[in-house]
């Protein structure tokens, strides 16, 4: 790791398939790399990106042309795909960002068991179950190796009974030298997060934090 810090602005965003409209918002956030799960393809989403300044092509994969995972640089980054791309593993894609500095950068959209393709990505959740497949990517060399994107699990869910915790493929991470930005920033336990960015069942009452 260089001894200077790497300033990234990384912003993973759900646009909810309406990106064209809601990009003036995501520019305002500054981004230097954003993923955003269920968007449009960059044939609909490109002239909206190419008006707040990003960095074309972005990339994108998905079985929808109106709600797939989207990736996308902005301020002269770029991005490109990695050979080791396996689609099977629904969506999670490994990507190199290069500007100032070289990044690793694993852009997930996990669909859990409503997905297609391998049958551990149905099961383990398609992150989870890509692990070994990607460990080469992931330990390869580069200045930040960042995983982010939209899990689609938290803590919370975790009951005692239940075969594939969140918690269990968060220590599986820890294990390999990853840390939680968010729960490392806020010095908070997993569970006790502070924030909520879901607006569930569209109850102010009821506060939850997902996806981060």
């Amino acid at each position: 790791m260089p001894d200077d810090p790497i300033a990234v602005r990384l912003v993973e965003w759900n646009v909810a398939m309406s990106l064209q409209t809601k990009a003036p918002l995501l520019a305002k956030l500054n981004p230097t790399v954003a993923i955003l799960p269920e968007s449009a393809n960059p044939d609909k989403t490109g002239q909206a990106l190419q008006d707040i300044g990003a960095t074309l092509p972005a990339q994108w994969d998905g079985a929808n042309p109106n709600k797939g995972l989207l990736a996308v640089a902005f301020d002269g980054w770029e991005l490109r795909v990695d050979d080791s791309y396996d689609r099977d593993y629904q969506w999670v894609m490994p990507l190199h960002l290069t500007g100032p500095r070289n990044i690793r950068l694993l852009a997930v959209w996990d669909m859990g068991n409503r997905g297609h393709g391998h049958e551990t990505a149905r099961r383990l959740g398609a992150c989870r179950a890509s692990m070994d497949h990607y460990d080469e990517f992931l330990s390869g060399d580069s200045d930040l190796t960042v995983i982010s994107g939209d899990f689609n699990q938290s803590v919370v869910w975790d009951y005692p009974k239940k075969r594939k915790k969140f918690g269990d493929f968060m220590d599986q991470l820890e294990s390999h030298g990853f840390v939680s930005a968010y729960h490392f920033h806020h010095g908070c336990e997993r569970g006790a997060e502070p924030d909520p960015t879901l607006w569930w069942m569209r109850d102010v009452l009821k506060p939850y934090h997902i996806d981060y």
